[in-house]
């Protein structure tokens, strides 16, 4: 039996103008007020999301949200985390090293800002998150130590992003979970990190398996979401790795993909 709905946000839940529509807004409701769970599952973190949260009104005792691609399982209304892997200053050296010798932009994402390192270059990563997040310009040898990091980005133009994961070397490959979410951004996660990984400490703290979800993606970073779920949906718009691994197909996210699949399979 389906309990859990897991939903990518950028080029899924949302449409081309980054918000939920009516449509998906009103099924998603329906089904959690219904007895269902409704998990965003992103990359964003989750000072990003909370005006989503609030949207949905995702806001029960046991309402959780899945940020930095599985890297954080946290409870919406406590903030407790059930389970977070993360990065620390000496990983992102090996990243920081890569870059400023093959010239691509770093963004390290820490518990309540961004870092853009900026002898790498200023991306336009900042400017994509739209103040959801607060940033902060710093050279790398000002990066606190004492932090950790839920992931590195590279937010540049397509081209420069493939160029950049092609040319990778080793030890950030065997460091690294290295995905696009989308052409322009390429995400550094923890080794272990992936949406799958999130969902499944998830529900093994509800008493469940991967069989009990129901996924949405669109981009490379939901494949382990989509292969693992027990049902893995493809927006009309996802890439061909994403729609050759899932169970269904449903129409894009401009035309409410989300919320026509959701429908018909409860049928509501």
């Amino acid at each position: 039996m389906i309990t859990t709905i897991a939903l990518d946000l950028d080029n899924t839940l949302l449409n081309s103008n980054r918000e939920i529509s009516a449509k998906n807004e009103k099924i998603l409701k329906q089904l959690h007020e219904a007895g269902k769970r409704v998990v965003l599952c992103t990359g964003r973190p989750l000072g990003a999301v909370q005006h989503l949260i609030k949207q949905l009104e995702l806001t029960k005792p046991e309402d959780f949200t899945i940020t930095f691609n599985g890297g954080l399982v946290q409870n919406n209304v406590t903030q407790e985390i059930l389970n977070q892997t993360t990065l620390n200053k000496v990983e992102v050296e090996m990243l920081y090293q890569d870059a400023k010798q093959r010239n691509y932009p770093l963004d390290v994402l820490g518990p309540d800002k961004v870092y853009s390192l900026i002898e790498c270059g200023k991306s336009d990563y900042e400017s994509f998150m739209s103040g959801m997040i607060p940033f902060e310009d710093v050279d790398f040898a000002d990066l606190p130590a004492d932090q950790t990091f839920g992931k590195v980005v590279s937010s540049a133009p397509a081209e420069t992003v493939s160029q950049t994961r092609a040319g990778l070397p080793q030890n950030i490959k065997d460091n690294f979970h290295v995905v696009p979410s989308r052409r322009e951004l390429l995400e550094f996660l923890p080794a272990s990190v992936n949406k799958a990984r999130g969902l499944g400490q998830l529900l093994t703290y509800f008493g469940e398996t991967l069989d009990n979800l129901l996924a949405f993606g669109d981009e490379e970073n939901d494949l382990e979401m989509l292969q693992a779920a027990g049902i893995g949906v493809a927006m009309g718009n996802a890439v061909p790795l994403i729609k050759e691994a899932a169970n269904a197909e449903t129409l894009d996210n401009n035309a409410d993909g989300v919320a026509v699949y959701l429908k018909r399979y409860f049928k509501l």
